[in-house]
C-alpha cells in the first residue's frame, strides 16, 4: 500500500525565525521583507545583490542596508561579509563576584578640568553625522512630519529616496534643526541650479545650519543672494573670457558679488583690471585684480574714460638725473597700489 498526502502549497515550505514578527516587523518595511523572505528561501545557495535584486525588484543600492538591519535585530550575524543564522547564546557560567576595590583618591580641581578638556578633544564632531537605517526606519514609522517630508522630497525630486536619503533629511531636520519648510525650498533651490541630488541638499544644508537660516525669510534671502552671486560670476567669466569656467569657488562668488553686485564695474572695466593682472603675472589672480578694482573704486572710476583720465592727471613725466625722487621706487609703490 502506498500513501500519498498533497498538501499544496505547504509542500514547499521554508521556516522563519519567530523573532522577525515578535520583534522586527513593526519598523521594517517591504524593501527589508522581500531581501530577507529571498534569502530565507534560498538559503544555502550563492546570494548576490544583483541576484536578489533581479528576484525582489529591491534597488541593489538598498540590499546592503536591508540586510544590515536583519543583522541588527538579531537575525543574521555578519562574519567577513557572510551573513549566517545567530546562534543561541551558550548559558554563561555563574561568575565570582570581584571584590570590591577601594576607592580611589579624589581628583583635584586641576585634574578634573583636565580630564574634561581631554574627553572634548575626543568627542568633537566636526560634522552632524547622519542616523543609521534602523533608527531612520524607526522615525519613518512614527514622526508624520518626516514622512510628509519624504512624500514632498520625493515628488521634487521625481524619484523614490533610498534608506540614506531619508536619513539625510532626518540630520537635517532633527540634528540641524532646519524646519520642514526650509529644507523642502533648500530642495527646489538644488533643482534650479541643476544639482537635483540629496548630497547637494545636505552639503547646503549643514551649512545653512551653521548660518543660523532656519525660517522661510531667511532661506529665501539666502536662496536670492546665491542666485545674484552666480549671475554675477557668469558676468565676471564672460568678461574674463572663461569657456566652461564650472563651479565657482566660495572666493570667486565672494569677488565677483563685490565687483559687480556692490561696486557696479561694468565688463570693460573688469576686462580691463583682467589684461592688466595677466600681462603682469601671465595668470590670472583673483586677489591681484581684486586690488586693482579696490583702487578704482576707492577713485570713483566706474569706466574706461574716467580710468583715462585719472591716470592721466596722475602720472608724472620722468624727471632727468637730478630728479629728486627715485624712479624704480615709485613704479614699485605704483604696483603695490594694485595688491590686496
Amino acid at each position: 500500500m502506498s500513501v500519498k498526502i498533497n498538501l499544496g502549497a505547504w509542500n514547499s515550505v521554508f521556516a522563519v525565525p519567530s523573532k522577525v514578527v515578535d520583534e522586527g516587523l513593526k519598523f521594517s518595511d517591504g524593501v527589508k521583507l522581500k531581501v530577507l523572505l529571498y534569502v530565507l528561501r534560498n538559503a544555502g545557495g550563492q546570494l548576490d545583490k544583483n541576484s536578489i535584486s533581479a528576484a525582489t525588484g529591491v534597488n541593489v543600492t538598498d540590499i546592503p542596508e536591508a540586510l544590515e538591519y536583519w543583522v541588527s535585530m538579531g537575525i543574521f550575524e555578519k562574519a567577513d561579509g557572510d551573513f549566517t543564522p545567530v546562534q543561541a547564546e551558550p548559558v554563561k557560567p555563574v561568575q565570582k563576584e570581584e571584590p570590591v576595590q577601594p576607592k580611589q583618591q579624589a581628583q583635584t580641581a586641576g585634574e578634573i578640568a583636565r580630564d574634561v578638556n581631554e574627553a572634548k578633544k575626543r568627542f568633537v564632531v566636526t560634522k552632524p553625522q547622519k542616523p543609521d537605517y534602523v533608527f531612520t526606519a524607526q522615525r519613518l514609522a512614527v514622526d508624520n512630519e518626516l514622512k510628509i517630508l519624504v512624500q514632498e522630497a520625493q515628488a521634487a525630486l521625481g524619484k523614490t529616496l533610498s534608506n540614506s536619503d531619508t536619513a539625510t533629511l532626518l540630520m537635517l531636520k532633527d540634528t540641524c534643526g532646519l524646519h520642514l519648510d526650509v529644507i523642502l525650498m533648500l530642495i527646489q533651490y538644488c533643482i534650479s541650479i541643476d544639482k537635483a541630488n540629496m548630497r547637494t541638499v545636505e552639503k547646503i544644508g549643514v551649512s545653512w545650519a551653521d548660518e543660523g537660516i532656519n525660517s522661510v525669510e531667511a532661506a529665501d534671502d539666502k536662496i536670492r543672494q546665491a542666485h545674484q552671486a552666480s549671475k554675477s560670476f557668469s558676468i565676471v567669466s564672460s568678461a574674463f573670457g572663461l569657456k566652461n569656467a564650472g563651479s565657482p569657488t566660495k572666493k570667486q562668488l565672494e569677488y565677483s558679488s563685490k565687483w559687480v553686485g556692490e561696486w557696479k564695474f561694468s565688463q570693460a572695466m573688469l576686462r580691463e583690471a583682467y589684461e592688466r593682472c595677466v600681462d603682469k603675472h601671465n595668470t590670472i589672480k583673483w586677489n591681484y585684480i581684486d586690488g586693482i578694482l579696490r583702487r578704482w573704486h576707492a577713485s570713483n572710476i566706474l569706466n574706461l574714460e574716467e580710468l583715462r583720465e585719472f591716470e592721466s592727471k596722475t602720472s608724472k613725466p620722468e624727471k632727468q638725473s637730478n630728479a629728486s625722487y627715485d624712479i624704480k621706487e615709485l613704479e614699485k609703490i605704483n604696483t603695490l597700489d594694485y595688491i590686496e
